[in-house]
Formats: C-alpha cells, sequence, structure tokens
C-alpha cells in the first residue's frame, strides 16, 4: 500500500525529535546536577583560585559549557538536517505516487495494525503534552505536537485501507497525496521558523524550538484552541472572561456538541446511496451477508462501520477495455501525441504490443516459422452480468478480462494471414475475437456479457512501416493489375459476345431473305413463262414497254404527231425572267427552242 511509504517519514520524524529531545533534557538535567554540585562544593571550601569564572559563565570542558554549545549549533543544525531530510523524503514520495500499487495487499490487516499504532502514538501524545505544560518540561511538546499528527496520519491511513477493501481502490492513493501535502507544509513551517529562530531576539533562557510545528499542535492539541481563545479574551476586556460561567459553560458544552456530532456521523455511515448504474453486495466483516447482500440502485440502511460495508459494482455501465496499446500522458506542457495524419511510420500512441500474424510464405527453411509482427488496437465493450461472480471470482475482474482479451487476441492473430486481417478479414475477425472471449469468459466465471469488439487499428510496427509499405505498394500494383484485366476482360467479352449473336442472327435473315426472294423470283419466272406460252407478241410488246417506261421515267418526252419529213416550228412561250438585249433590236427572229 502506498499510504504505509506515506507514514514512514511520520515515524522517523517522531522517533528523531523524541530522541534528540531526550538528549536535550538529559544534558538540561545533567547541567543542572552539575551546577548544584558546584555550589554546594563553593560553599563548603573557600575558593582560592584566580580564574573564578564571573557570574553567568560556564567553566572549560563542564556539561554546562558543553549544553551551551549543543544549543548554539547542534539545534540549529538538527532543524536544517530534519526538514531537509523530510522535503527529499516527501519529493520522492510525490514522483513515487504514479506507481501501481500492490495488487495482493491485505488492506484489513493494515487497518488493523494501523489502528492499533494510532491508539499507541495518541496515548503518547497525550501524556506529552500533558507533561510539557509542567514547569520546565516545555521541549516535550515538540514530541508530543509530532506524535499526535503521527497518529492522526495512522488514522488516515486506517480509513484509506477500509476504504480500499470495500468500495475505492482509489483511497489508498488519494490518503497518501493528502499525507504528502501535510508533510510538504510541515516541511515549509519549519524552514520558516528556523529563519524565526535565527534572527529573533533572545530573552533569558529563551531556548530554541524551530523544529516544533505550530500548525500540527492546532490538530493534535485542540485544547490549546480554547486556551489561546481564552487568553485573547482575557487581554481584550481586561478581565478574566475565561472565568465566567458563560465561557465555561460553553467550555463544558463544547465537548458532548463535538462528541454528538461525531456520534451523527458515526451513524450516517449506515446510510448507502447507490446511483442510477449502480448496484451493490452488502458484506459483514468482509464476507457477504446469508440474506439480503444484493442493493439495488437507490437508498438503503445497513450497520455502521466497520460492521457492516457496501462494494459498489457499475452494473449498468458499459464497461471499456482497450488492448494493444497505451494511451498517451496528457500532463501540463504536454500535449497529447495526436499527429495530423495517421501513417504507419508515426507512432499512434505512446507504446503498443505487437503480435504475431501467419505469413503465406513458404520459401524458408524446415526449422523456421514465417510469421509477421503486426500492432492492434482493439476496442472491447462489456456488461456485468453476474454481480457476484464478478465481485468475488477474481480479485481484479477488469484485469481479469484485459488479460482474457490479450490471450484471445495472440491465439486469434497467429492463426491468420497478415493480408487477411489488414483487409477484407477484419469484420470476421472482430467477430470471431467477440465470439472467443465470450467463451471464454464463460469458462472462467467472470459474469461479463461481451457486447462489442472493434479492431480499430491494424497496422506493422513503425520501425518497419517503410519497408512494408513497400510490399504493400507492390501488392496493391498487382492487385490493380488483376482488377484491370478482369474489368477488360468483362467489358470485351459481352461486346464479343453480342457481335457474334448480331452476325449470327444477320446471317440467318439473310439466308432466309435469299431463299424468299429466290424462290419469289422462280415463282415469277413460271408464271411470265406461261403467259408468253399464251400469247408471245402481247407479252413481249407489254414486257417492251415495261421496260421502256422504267427507263423513261424520269427523262422528259415530246408527242410528236408529224410524218418525219415535216418541218416542225418549236415556239417557247414561257416567260423570260429578263429581257435579252438582242430582242429590242429589228430584224430579231424568234428563238428557236432545242429540236426533238
Amino acid at each position: 500500500m502506498r499510504v504505509l511509504r506515506g507514514l514512514l517519514p511520520y515515524l522517523t520524524w517522531s522517533a528523531a525529535l523524541s530522541f534528540f529531545v531526550m538528549i536535550r533534557l538529559r544534558l538540561a538535567r545533567r547541567a543542572t546536577e552539575e551546577q548544584r554540585d558546584l555550589a554546594l562544593a563553593r560553599a563548603e571550601r573557600a575558593d582560592t583560585t584566580i580564574f573564578t569564572p564571573g557570574e553567568g559563565k560556564f567553566e572549560a570542558f563542564t556539561i554546562a559549557r558543553s549544553r551551551e554549545q549543543f544549543e548554539k549549533w547542534l539545534v540549529p543544525l538538527f532543524s536544517v538536517g530534519l526538514m531537509t531530510a523530510l522535503g527529499v523524503w516527501a519529493w520522492q514520495l510525490w514522483r513515487g505516487l504514479g506507481a501501481v500499487s500492490n495488487p495482493g495487499a491485505q488492506h484489513l490487516v493494515a487497518a488493523s495494525l494501523l489502528a492499533g499504532q494510532a491508539f499507541v502514538l495518541f496515548l503518547l501524545s497525550r501524556y506529552l503534552l500533558g507533561l510539557s505544560r509542567q514547569g520546565g518540561q516545555e521541549l516535550l511538546r515538540g514530541p508530543g505536537v509530532a506524535l499526535g499528527v503521527t497518529a492522526l496520519a495512522a488514522v488516515l491511513g486506517t480509513v484509506a485501507a477500509v476504504v480500499a477493501e470495500s468500495a475505492t481502490p482509489a483511497a489508498d492513493r488519494v490518503a497518501t497525496v493528502v499525507l504528502v501535502a501535510v508533510l510538504a507544509v510541515i516541511v515549509v513551517e519549519g524552514v520558516l521558523g528556523f529563519l524565526w529562530e535565527l534572527y529573533r531576539p533572545r530573552r533569558g533562557q529563551d531556548l530554541n524550538r524551530a523544529y516544533e510545528s505550530r500548525l500540527g499542535g492546532l490538530l493534535a492539541d485542540p485544547a490549546a484552541w480554547a486556551r489561546n481563545v481564552a487568553g485573547a479574551l482575557d487581554y481584550q476586556f481586561g478581565f478574566k472572561v475565561s472565568e465566567t460561567w458563560l465561557y465555561r459553560f460553553l467550555e463544558g458544552a463544547l465537548l458532548p456538541l463535538v462528541a454528538f456530532q461525531l456520534v451523527v456521523l458515526y451513524l450516517l455511515s449506515s446510510l448507502v446511496f447507490l446511483g442510477p448504474e449502480e448496484e451493490g453486495i452488502v458484506e459483514r466483516f468482509g464476507k457477504p451477508r446469508a440474506t439480503g447482500w444484493h442493493l439495488e440502485s437507490g437508498a438503503h440502511v445497513k450497520w455502521p462501520w466497520p460492521f457492516e460495508t457496501v462494494r459498489r459494482l457499475p452494473v449498468k455501465r458499459v464497461q471499456v477495455v482497450d488492448i494493444g496499446y497505451q494511451e498517451n500522458p496528457t500532463a501540463p506542457g504536454r500535449p497529447a501525441l495526436e499527429p495530423e495524419s495517421i501513417l504507419w511510420n508515426v507512432p499512434h500512441f505512446q507504446q503498443e504490443d505487437q503480435f504475431l500474424a501467419a505469413s503465406a510464405e513458404a520459401n524458408v527453411g524446415t526449422d523456421a516459422v514465417p510469421v509477421n509482427l503486426v500492432s492492434f488496437n482493439v476496442h472491447i465493450e462489456y456488461l456485468i452480468t453476474n454481480v457476484y461472480a464478478y465481485a468475488y471470482r477474481y480479485a481484479e475482474p477488469e484485469r481479469a478480462v484485459e488479460q482474457l482479451a490479450y490471450r484471445t487476441l495472440t491465439l486469434t492473430t497467429a492463426s491468420r494471414g497478415l493480408f487477411d486481417v489488414m483487409g477484407a478479414g477484419r469484420l470476421a475477425m472482430a467477430q470471431t475475437l467477440q465470439e472467443r472471449i465470450q467463451r471464454a469468459a464463460d469458462q472462467l466465471g467472470l459474469g461479463v456479457r461481451i457486447l462489442f469488439v472493434g479492431v480499430a487499428g491494424v497496422h506493422p510496427p513503425v520501425s518497419v512501416a517503410d519497408a512494408f509499405q513497400s510490399v504493400i505498394g507492390a501488392y496493391e500494383d498487382k492487385e490493380a493489375a488483376i482488377l484491370t484485366a478482369r474489368a477488360a476482360a468483362n467489358r470485351v467479352l459481352p461486346i464479343a459476345s453480342a457481335d457474334a449473336v448480331r452476325l449470327l442472327a444477320e446471317a440467318t435473315a439473310y439466308g432466309v431473305r435469299r431463299t424468299e426472294i429466290s424462290a419469289a423470283e422462280a415463282d415469277r419466272f413460271e408464271k411470265r413463262l406461261e403467259s408468253y406460252r399464251l400469247a408471245p407478241g402481247v407479252f413481249k410488246t407489254r414486257l417492251y414497254l415495261s421496260a421502256l417506261r422504267d427507263s423513261l421515267k424520269t427523262a422528259r418526252k415530246y408527242i410528236i404527231a408529224a410524218t418525219p419529213n415535216s418541218t416542225v416550228m418549236q415556239i417557247n412561250l414561257e416567260d423570260k425572267p429578263s429581257a435579252d438585249l438582242f430582242d429590242l433590236g429589228p430584224g430579231t427572229q424568234p428563238h428557236e427552242g432545242p429540236k426533238p
């Protein structure tokens, strides 16, 4: 647990401070005893030395002299060293917050140990704080405050361990963050206290207590608040307000009021409110109740903590698992990796896993297995169907689903070809993954139902992406050539088939036409022959006139009713479009038209 590492600097702080104050008190007591012995020795005999130290001076090589040097040098050095060590420790704890906690941590055992530790430290703190109010024991307040703060830190660790076991595993990290923040505040206060003790004027035997935490005293010794308030009121009003009946009544009623509030807060732990997407399991002393252990969303009542706790599960919320990659961290000043164009030679995520895919190549040795490395980005969504099995079958059911998906993906990709998973077989692969993951989850009794498996991305590793793109380019060129040839064949073959059918139909039609025409001509010839036989003269004359008619159909014909030796005068009575110049002179003869 992280909270145990967070408690170590508090324990070290308390132990170092207690040991150092013990040395200071021991030196003070020894110096007092030495001074008392020296005073008795001087009273019993007259002093004859001329080197007697004056009042307020110490003799060399005495405990008082050692104490003076101790208070002058070692106390400031101890304060600086202690605050420096605590500061470095706080920084190391802060840097280690991102580490993964131990999944098999025994939270209840740690909670019981921390609770006992808190009780012991609280008793020691109250004892030292009580002694510090006695005369001459003011130095004990520092260790008392440190032990009190450590006891409160142990109480916080106990609560975090119980909450991490029952409901929220993140409580361990939250408690550690609080402990580191309080430790940082103590370090800053210690540095400021050291500077204040370094420059403030000294009054008599005022001791240096720069290492003592005033802010921690407000937490470890609440009674000091009332004393400070009483002193402020006495100073403000000029009389003992702290001795009035009203103040004593409030002081007497304060503890019952705080106790009542604590009791109410404790009883509020009996109320449980589950969200719309949540269902709960009631645990009594760490085990589910025999009856009524299952809670639906809404308000419920149970025994107060620690007798009964409720384990919350998001049953009605879709759970998401992404495998094959890790998301990019988005820290201040460090944007997420989101390239404008996602190419194979550009990293898609901070880290991507590589899987083995089968290869179709056969030109390898007998001892070699042809495989390819491929990166997959798979998105999985599931719902919790069995609350009890999901909660108690495995310590980390979410991680069990994730590892199950990894195993299934590895086995599935090893049995499929590279171009299959990168091409048309991706959808079939996603369906196969969903079925196999569901079947494996049912065999393990996880109590989940796989809703969706999507293969969001398939690409080769970034280191070999350029060479892979060349191979894929050649493969695509090959496929393009094949598809082009198939398209040409699909275009030419139907046209050729249609031309063949057309030519065959035309030949058939031509044969039918020639046959019918030949038959008709033969029939006509026979009919003519029969007509010729009946009237040869008439047939020849009719045939001659028909031929003459057909040949002179477009020629201009004139019928002349005269003998060949007669003179024929042809007068053209058609109007001329314009008068001829020669038509205006004398002796003009009519124009003779063309002779037939």
